[in-house]
């Protein structure tokens, strides 16, 4: 097998839960025979749900994160019996990998291979890659003896991770610039700087936090990457169903691969191809007699924004972050014109300093995508870049 995994695109899944996978076994894609997995235990196998499985990985890291959580009466059970029981018992593990594999390989018409490296719970500071001399022993030295064991070059790496740091100030306001460096050492052990890194940004969580700003941060921080960084692509999940109080569901799980997907491909095949909405203006205008309006202009978006009335996730904050105590959010729809512009309308129009923003808190219900199913990412607005007294035109607002 190790000669035909030089033949298939190899992608590394690496984060924690969300990208492990928590969504129901009961709904996960069948597999087919051109998508494969370098399974946990070592062997190349078609890929099957779910595609971790610790208590039979080679390497040892998975197994010392597990143990940590053992009850008391299960801990003097080995690793096969562990393994075998919670076969037995496991009704949830299905995660984006297989879904992202099976679109590309439509597309490409081709092998894909799936290196499941991830890990719930675990935090930036323990994917550190100074770790990476433990070797097994460590969740970054693990990924690269996985990646050396297949046989295969990786493609690319998918990450989906920040949950664990997004519970306090410190870790929430650090996340940036040390996802950079992360990176930046991960480019430099795989010997390739055009590595391409693709990105879930984190969704929403029916959790109280101590320190809320810290999730957004995280969110703010990964929408920005692209710009900071090249060769790093970025999407959300923001609108997808949960399955418990921070996880995505199976259903959501099977979307989510397929943008993941199209920002690969998009990255590495056909580099023309649309790679997902970003923002490219914001201008506020007054709407007689005492209302206001808000126009986002956006690139990367394909066909236009559904749904075309209604849009739910926006809202306005004050200078401070805090939520605004006059102004609200009647109502955000689609340009009849233009179904890539958003509109966004206002109780009064914005001042100078209040921000407009989308899917900002712990649990904001949102649900705008373009028609190819890409989301618009968690972010903040902020100030509108532009300000205009034009007259609004009635043909292309309502």
């Amino acid at each position: 097998m190790n000669k035909k995994a030089k033949e298939i695109d190899l992608w590394i899944l690496a984060g924690q839960s969300n990208m492990e996978g928590v969504g129901e076994l009961s709904q996960a894609l069948a597999p087919n025979d051109e998508v494969f997995c370098f399974s946990s235990a070592g062997n190349w196998e078609i890929a099957t749900e779910p595609l971790h499985r610790f208590w039979e990985s080679f390497t040892p890291v998975h197994q010392d994160l597990c143990r940590a959580d053992l009850a008391e009466e299960s801990k003097h059970l080995s690793d096969k019996e562990l393994a075998m029981s919670t076969a037995a018992e496991r009704q949830y593990g299905t995660g984006l990998g297989l879904a992202f594999g099976q679109a590309m390989s439509k597309v490409l018409n081709r092998p894909i291979g799936l290196l499941p490296c991830a890990h719930g719970g675990t935090s930036l500071e323990q994917w550190s890659p100074d770790k990476k001399s433990e070797g097994g022993r460590s969740l970054y030295g693990a990924m690269f003896e996985r990646i050396k064991r297949s046989g295969g070059t990786p493609r690319g790496l998918l990450w989906y991770q920040g949950e664990s740091d997004a519970w306090n100030s410190e870790t929430g306001a650090s996340y940036g610039p040390r996802f950079e460096q992360w990176i930046k050492r991960l480019r430099d052990d795989i010997g390739d700087p055009t590595f391409p890194v693709l990105i879930v940004q984190i969704s929403r969580t029916t959790l109280d936090s101590p320190d809320p700003s810290a999730w957004n941060q995280i969110q703010q921080v990964q929408y920005d990457l692209p710009t900071r960084l090249p060769y790093t692509a970025v999407t959300s999940a923001i609108d997808l169903p949960l399955v418990d109080c921070i996880h995505i569901n199976a259903n959501g799980l099977k979307r989510l691969g397929g943008r993941l997907a199209r920002l690969a491909l998009a990255m590495t095949t056909t580099p023309n191809a649309l790679s997902g909405p970003r923002l490219l203006r914001a201008e506020s205008q007054a709407e007689p007699p005492d209302r206001g309006l808000v126009r986002l202009s956006f690139s990367g978006v394909s066909g236009g924004w559904l749904p075309a009335d209604h849009m739910a996730g926006f809202d306005i904050l004050t200078a401070e972050g805090q939520a605004h105590p006059i102004n609200r959010v009647i109502n955000a729809f689609r340009d009849l014109e233009d179904p890539t512009v958003i509109w966004v309308r206002l109780n009064i129009p914005l001042q100078s300093g209040d921000k407009v923003v989308y899917g900002i808190g712990l649990n904001t219900y949102c649900n705008v995508t373009d028609e190819a199913d890409q989301p618009l990412c968690a972010c903040s607005i902020a100030d509108p870049l532009a300000r205009t007294s034009s007259p609004i035109k009635r043909n292309t607002v309502i």
